[in-house]
Formats: C-alpha cells, structure tokens, sequence
C-alpha cells in the first residue's frame, strides 16, 4: 500500500492487478486449463473501499489481453466515505463507482462493475440488514448521491454473470465460467468455519 500524506487515506499501489496477473499467470505456465473453471468467487479486506473516475465501467469492458490487468488505474481508497466527500469534494465528485475491495476484485474478472454482497455490505455502517437495502438514513448523512455510486447490493450467493472476454482470451476461461458474489475477509473466515448448530465462534 501507498502511504500518502494524510494517513486517513490509504491507496493501492497496483498491487491487486499484479497479484492475480502473477498468479493467473503462472497457472497458465504450469498447464492450468482455465476453460475447465465453471464459477469463481472470492474474498477481500471488508473495510476496504476502491473509487472508480468516471469512465471506468467503460475501461473495464474494453480490456485487452494482450496486456496485463495492471493497466488499470484505480483512484484511491477510504473507509470513510464521508471524510473523502467533504476534504475531497472534486474527487468525489469525479466517482463514477464506489466498490469494496471484495467487489473490485470481482469486477475485474466480470469485466463490468460489481455488486456489493450482502454480507459485505453489512459492515459498511450504511446497509439496513432488515431490508437488506441501502439505509436512506444513512447514505443521508454520509455523501450525496451515495447509492447510485454503491449501486443494489446483492445476495452472497448472486451470480452476477460471466468471465469478461479478458479473462477468456487472455487465460482460456470458458466464456460460460460464472462470477458470483465475492464477499469481505470476516464473512469469509466465518463461512470457511462451518459451524453446526450449537456450536459457539
């Protein structure tokens, strides 16, 4: 991670599309068949929150695999979005998506943006797990215009859709591989439990 001057922000230094380049890659050499993958997911850090600039969407849709993930250029990260709209309001203003980092890495095998999970979303402070909506309350008092840039969270369990063409040309993923809702490192830690009734976590 990047440390930049106000210790309140934290950034990624292209490290996340390094690391699943490297190790896609080495998959690939070592004799991987990718097209034998049927579905994806996965987990990330569940406080994390990755800003997409406008015109980012479009940059995802349009990867070449002739060339690494890491022409991906991301805008910063925070955990409190609120902070980064009012000491930040051109940047924020210039979000086209925000993504937690779980949803980020997602989004780059869907090649499109991705879906905040449920579980994940659930430690945002900003989801009514009753509805399982965003809290209008919430996003109220946090930033204006907060849901569109979050966009409808989705069940844990959602397909969001399939491997972009990247993923398929660059990697030999079948083009019907699924990508399903990746989810924060807690909620991952405690479904990889599997705990039975009665038992205490």
């Amino acid at each position: 991670m990047a440390a930049p001057k106000d210790s309140l922000y934290l950034g990624f230094d292209f490290s996340t599309q390094q690391a699943l380049d490297l190790l896609l890659d080495k998959m690939k050499k070592a004799g991987f068949d990718f097209s034998l993958v049927k579905a994806l997911s996965g987990s990330g850090q569940q406080h994390g929150s990755v800003y997409w600039s406008t015109g980012a969407n479009h940059t995802l849709k349009q990867l070449d695999p002739a060339k690494s993930l890491s022409q991906l250029r991301q805008r910063f990260t925070g955990n409190q979005i609120a902070k980064i709209q009012q000491t930040r309001p051109d940047q924020y203003q210039n979000t086209e998506r925000i993504s937690l980092v779980s949803s980020f890495a997602a989004s780059l095998f869907l090649g499109d943006y991705a879906a905040i999970d449920y579980s994940d979303g659930s430690g945002m402070n900003l989801l009514d797990i009753r509805t399982r909506r965003w809290s209008e309350v919430c996003l109220g008092v946090t930033a204006p215009g907060l849901e569109k840039l979050l966009g409808a969270p989705q069940p844990s369990s959602a397909v969001l859709g399939c491997v972009s063409p990247y993923f398929a040309a660059r990697y030999g993923f079948s083009e019907d591989c699924r990508v399903v809702a990746f989810t924060g490192d807690n909620p991952a830690s405690f479904a990889g439990m599997r705990l039975q009734e009665g038992d205490v976590a």
